[in-house]
């Protein structure tokens, strides 16, 4: 005899759902178990009250896009198929021995039973309950209610982690002194309605139940119960309340954005406000439409939660990202980079101009342009360098999160918009896009960085339709320094005390990036964004002046912090380091190359003698310039009868300034 199980997921919030079949409560041959954290299903059984070893496979797609599953039953074999695999699972017992019935959890199922050629209906008789523990409070449930809610008000309290009561304990929802309206829109189930009233009996809850049963069921449990203040609410009364209501309103359970979203967006920003948000959304929701609000927990598929808790943001700041502009006569391409920093629709990613003293009225040509978009400003500042304004433009903003950029680069569309949002719902300190260069005066103008290659073979997630990378900081410590391509928390730069160093007037952006991706835990890309990096000849990184002296003092920031904090591995900044020396002196000025190859060979020796020689000496045949071995040999031998130690970190040596530089070699042309 074979038994076929056609089953469905139900839409809606739920952590976990189950199929099983069952010959008493402590004896369950077979048990399948989809989690939504995860993305994940397992397979398992009970004997006598006992699970056994349970076999978990990952889904390959979103839980949402599962459309079904199947288990056929024949024997002692339950066969399981899902999307293409087929799992042959052994039970203990087969249908010809017990009867074995069906039960579940937000999984819906027709069974059909195949007797030589006829199939019916199974009838289950599952196990009744007259009461049910919700958040630690016995609900009654009446004769009355019928047997589909009474067992998933059972299942439900059973299996829910306990999310709900742990989001509601976390979070200021009710405040002494002041009112809260509870609105619970789920139409799959009771149980969040049921919790809300047994953590705050007395607030006031309006229930959203399209559903006729749904009503009925609830009203049943709440007579026998002898719960008040609690109303069933058309959309229409609900909507009502939500614009022009007071207090505070926690919007629960279901499809909250997809069943009032139109309804959301029409609100004043101070009745946003006083909103609080646990639900789930079929897709991201972004940043714009959720803030402000006072608290919120929203999951997406497969597995994205943004979270916002009102008792731990006490920064004040506004829900957004503010993308700085370091402008210095940037005058040729400084309004098409702001235009393309903006992203249609939003008003949660701005722009802070900041002009660093230009002598081309750049800056009041940006502010002309935008004086109409409140989503733009020009701050105006004395020429400090592209530190400085930088770092003023972090000073300025009031923004949660925060960009730099390039005067002379521009992005893709939705770029810093789509990288806001991957860093709400991750809770990342930081998120990038990818990049590539932009020559205008080639035919072919866009050409791809080394990156393309580099993360050919990485597996990928899905963010927005878009493709994602999860990479870990030591993966791209090593590479270009691209902090123009990222977006920041604030409150992670300023508890790590990262800022751009102004003494040094180029190359600033190398530091800042080593410094972040070392605090940084896993760094989430979007690789099909784009920055486009403009190669033009006026590029700092293309001048083979004195300036390039300032990677030494960057060299030196690096190692002292390493000190400083204790860093566990010192050897991928060593290898940026001996990349970096290595590119300068390819591009620098003939004149310069001795002092700088003697200068950063001492910073070497230095290193060695910190570290030990194994952290570096290898990697320094990747410095090609044939000089630079033997200035390293020299400087170990000048030094060689010193002991090694941490104090090395902190040894300049000879100054190398570039403005000292410059002195001097004004001086060997006057002799």
């Amino acid at each position: 005899m074979t038994s076929t199980f056609t089953n469905k997921l139900e839409k809606g919030l739920w952590p976990n759902a189950y199929f099983e079949l069952r010959i008493s409560e402590g004896d369950r041959p077979f048990h399948i178990t989809f989690r939504r954290a995860d993305n994940t299903y397992s397979l398992n059984s009970m004997e006598e009250w006992n699970w056994g070893d349970e076999e978990v496979f990952p889904l390959s797609v979103p839980m949402e896009e599962l459309a079904g599953f199947e288990v056929t039953v024949k024997d002692q074999i339950a066969s399981v198929t899902i999307l293409d695999k087929v799992h042959a699972f052994q039970m203990t017992v087969s249908e010809e021995d017990v009867e074995l019935k069906p039960d579940a959890s937000h999984v819906t199922w027709e069974a059909s039973r195949a007797s030589k050629v006829e199939t019916f209906e199974v009838e289950v008789s599952p196990e009744r309950a007259s009461e049910v523990n919700i958040a630690l409070k016995m609900i009654r449930l009446p004769e009355d209610l019928s047997e589909k809610t009474s067992r998933d008000l059972m299942n439900a309290a059973r299996n829910d982690p306990g999310n709900y009561a742990r989001f509601m304990a976390s979070r200021p929802i009710a405040q002494a002194g002041k009112s809260l309206t509870i609105i619970d829109i789920e139409p799959n189930t009771l149980i969040f309605a049921l919790a809300a009233k047994s953590l705050l009996p007395e607030v006031r809850l309006l229930k959203y139940a399209p559903d006729e049963d749904l009503v009925a069921s609830l009203e049943s449990i709440v007579e026998a119960n002898g719960i008040s203040n609690v109303e069933i609410a058309t959309r229409e009364e609900i909507a009502d309340i939500l614009r022009t209501g007071q207090g505070a309103v926690l919007v629960q359970g279901g499809l909250a954005f997809e069943a009032f979203g139109d309804v959301f967006d029409t609100l004043s920003p101070e009745r946003r406000a006083s909103l609080s948000f646990w639900t789930a959304s079929m897709e991201i929701i972004p940043g714009n439409r959720i803030f402000p609000c006072a608290n919120a927990q929203i999951w997406a598929p497969p597995n994205w939660t943004l979270n916002h808790n009102a008792a731990t943001d006490v920064s004040g700041r506004r829900h957004g990202v503010d993308v700085a502009v370091a402008a210095y006569n940037a005058g040729e391409y400084l309004i098409e980079c702001a235009e393309s920093l903006l992203c249609e629709g939003r008003d949660d990613v701005r722009v802070i101009i900041v002009d660093d003293g230009s002598s081309d009225r750049s800056g009041e040509a940006a502010a002309a342009h935008f004086r109409d978009d409140p989503r733009v400003r020009v701050e105006r500042k004395p020429n400090g360098g592209c530190a400085s304004a930088r770092n003023y433009g972090r000073l300025v903003s009031d923004a949660t999160h925060i960009a730099f950029v390039d005067a002379d680069d521009f992005v893709t569309p939705g770029f810093f918009g789509d990288l806001y949002d991957l860093a709400l719902y991750s809770g990342c300190e930081l998120t990038q896009g990818g990049f590539d260069f932009y020559d205008e005066s080639l035919k072919k103008p866009y050409y791809p960085s080394y990156e393309e290659e580099f993360f050919r073979d990485y597996p990928r997630e899905n963010f927005k339709g878009k493709q994602l990378l999860r990479v870990q900081s030591s993966d791209i410590i090593k590479g270009q320094p691209s902090i123009w391509r990222k977006v920041y928390r604030r409150d992670f730069l300023d508890a790590k005390k990262i800022y751009f160093p102004e003494n040094v007037r180029a190359y600033d952006d190398y530091i800042f990036q080593m410094f972040t991706l070392t605090a940084a835990r896993d760094v989430l890309m979007l690789p099909e964004h784009k920055y486009h990096y403009r190669q033009h000849a006026a590029q700092d990184i293309k001048q083979g002046d004195e300036r390039h002296f300032y990677m030494l003092f960057m060299f030196q920031m690096l190692i002292q912090r390493s000190i400083a904090e204790r860093w566990p591995n010192f050897r991928p900044y060593v290898e940026s380091i001996v990349d970096s020396i290595s590119w300068s002196a390819n591009v620098l000025r003939v004149d310069l190359i001795e002092s700088f190859l003697r200068a950063n060979a001492r910073f070497c020796v230095g290193v060695a003698k910190t570290y030990g020689p194994d952290v570096i000496e290898d990697l320094l045949p990747r410095i090609q310039h044939p000089d630079f071995a033997y200035y390293y040999q020299e400087e170990t031998r000048k030094v060689a009868h010193i002991s090694p130690g941490a104090f090395w970190a902190y040894f300049n040596g000879e100054i190398y300034h570039p403005d000292i530089i410059r002195m001097r070699q004004l001086m060997r042309k006057s002799s």
